[in-house]
């Protein structure tokens, strides 16, 4: 279950997404930028890094990453869908806790290429 700050943080991340600092609007999301941007995400959390290792060139947000589950491995499915200023994805995740336990899951993430580029995981359950 997603925290409360955690999911303030997301709401945070998606209004700035959306209304920016003034300047100009979320445009049509760039389907190959997006695919290496999230392929960039997921590899930096395989490889052990923190989100914020991967500022100011790419913003993310995962809940289990942040709470420090490793990714093992994963596997982006090839249903992506383009709904103008994001680009969607269904990922299969096989995640490690703390105590070494693994499960698999099925995320699904925003991503958005203007006038930023974004990650956001958007599965809440």
């Amino acid at each position: 279950m997603t925290t409360w700050p955690c999911r303030l943080l997301m709401l945070a991340l998606l209004c700035v997404e959306l209304v920016g600092c003034g300047g100009p609007r979320g445009g049509p999301v760039d389907s190959s930028k997006a695919q290496d941007a999230f392929k960039t995400f997921l590899k930096a959390w395989q490889d052990g890094k923190k989100a914020e290792d991967l500022k100011p060139g790419i913003t993310g947000v995962d809940r289990d990453w942040n709470a420090g589950k490793k990714l093992v491995s994963f596997e982006i499915k090839p249903n992506e869908n383009n709904q103008g200023t994001t680009l969607r994805f269904s990922v299969q995740l096989t995640l490690k806790d703390d105590k070494g336990a693994e499960s698999k899951s099925t995320a699904i993430y925003n991503v958005t290429t203007a006038p930023a580029v974004t990650v956001i995981r958007d599965d809440d359950d």
